[in-house]
């Protein structure tokens, strides 16, 4: 038990320390937060459809396929039905701060299944356990990115940026400890909500941050970086960690 909370300690470290960047960003103007909307979506996207996506497939078959659209059309309806997406800029050009809990949830999801992941490989190896624990800390640093872009463009408090960072951090060991007393969900079940979170990821980064990469002047600079950012994530993701 020691060495799973060990790694998602570190895992923690990694989204939580990389998310703290949005510190940095808050006071930037509309072109930054343009910038920041754009390597969001991509890194989103990429995280969707390279990994969450694959990763579902991979535990749950094509059930994942199912959790994938479950999760994309449930936020859409959602937001359909309530009429929250009428316009998701506020008047300085901000993204809407009613609008992120969607993605928190995709995110918390994500985390989770990562502490579950973890949890579950407790009865393997040490250097099992430590190329898995590695692995995850690898691809929770550009969700850690894309959360703190996300925080920048949204404009909220410094106090709300840290509580909601470590909050979503602490989903990893959280759910890594609860493995060891609480039943968890079995390998399809985790795929399903692997899947889910993709579908939530990927509708967050095309239907709200990719308009935000054609807003104002910084239009054309800010699609190439969501272009750049989406295939240099893709390849990270798909090469490196091999999923």
């Amino acid at each position: 038990m020691s060495t799973v909370l060990l790694l998602a300690l570190i895992a923690m470290v990694g989204f939580s320390g990389a998310g703290m960047v949005a510190l940095v960003g808050k006071k930037s103007g509309p072109s930054r937060r343009s910038y920041s909307s754009a390597v969001a979506a991509g890194i989103l996207l990429a995280l969707a459809f390279a990994d969450l996506f694959p990763e579902g497939l991979e535990m749950a078959g094509t059930a994942a396929i199912g959790g994938f659209v479950a999760g994309f059309v449930l936020l859409f309806l959602t937001e359909a039905l309530s009429r929250v997406h009428v316009d998701h800029l506020a008047e300085d050009g901000a993204l809407k701060g009613t609008l992120l809990w969607p993605l928190f949830l995709g995110l918390a999801v994500h985390n989770l299944a990562d502490g579950f992941v973890l949890g579950v490989a407790a009865g393997a190896s040490t250097a099992v356990s430590g190329l898995l624990g590695l692995g995850i800390l690898v691809h929770q640093v550009p969700v850690g990115l894309s959360l703190a872009a996300i925080l920048v463009a949204s404009r909220v408090t410094r106090a709300k940026m840290v509580w909601t960072t470590l909050a979503l951090g602490l989903a990893i060991p959280i759910a890594a400890v609860s493995t060891m007393a609480l039943p968890v969900p079995d390998e399809g079940g985790l795929g399903i909500l692997t899947g889910a979170a993709g579908g939530v990821l990927a509708y967050m980064g095309a239907a709200h941050l990719l308009p935000e990469t054609q807003a104002g002047d910084a239009g054309r600079l800010s699609g190439l970086l969501f272009a750049a950012t989406l295939v240099v994530t893709t390849l990270g993701l798909t090469i490196v960690l091999g999923h």
